[in-house]
C-alpha cells in the first residue's frame, strides 16, 4: 500500500497525498504493472480512512460521498476497518453521490419545515 501523511493542525486533519505520488511516481518509472499500482493505490486509501478514523479516536466510521460509488475503495475501506476494530457503515440503498445529498437535503427541509405533513390524507390524481 502506498503511504499517505495526515498533517494535525489542531482540530483539522489534512491528508498529505506526496509520499503516495512520489510512490507511485517510482513505480510507474519502474515498469511496474499498473493492476499492482492501482491495488496498492487503493490500500493506501483504505489505510488512511484508517488511520484518520484511529485520530479522531472513532469505533464507528460512516463512508459516504462520490467516491464509495467505487467498489473496490469501499470494499477495502470496509475490510481494513473492521480488521482494525471499527464498526463501518455505508449506502447500500440509496446512492453515496449527488442523489444521496438530495435525499439528505429533502430529509432535512421536512424536518425543519414548519408544515407538517398528514399521512392519512395525501393527496393523489386518478386518470
Amino acid at each position: 500500500a502506498y503511504e499517505f501523511a495526515v498533517v494535525t493542525d489542531g482540530p483539522v486533519f489534512i491528508a498529505d497525498w506526496e509520499p503516495a505520488v512520489l510512490q507511485i511516481l517510482a513505480d510507474v518509472s519502474g515498469g511496474l504493472d499498473v493492476g499492482v499500482i492501482a491495488a496498492r493505490f487503493h490500500n493506501g486509501l483504505a489505510g488512511l480512512i484508517v488511520k484518520t478514523a484511529r485520530l479522531l479516536d472513532a469505533d464507528r466510521v460512516v463512508l459516504s460521498g462520490g467516491c464509495f460509488q467505487n467498489v473496490l475503495l469501499l470494499q477495502r475501506a470496509v475490510a481494513f476497518l473492521r480488521r482494525d476494530g471499527f464498526r463501518p457503515y455505508w449506502h447500500q440503498r440509496i446512492p453515496p453521490n449527488d442523489g444521496g445529498i438530495a435525499l439528505g437535503q429533502i430529509a432535512a427541509a421536512a424536518r425543519s419545515s414548519p408544515f407538517k405533513a398528514d399521512h392519512d390524507h395525501v393527496p393523489c390524481h386518478s386518470g
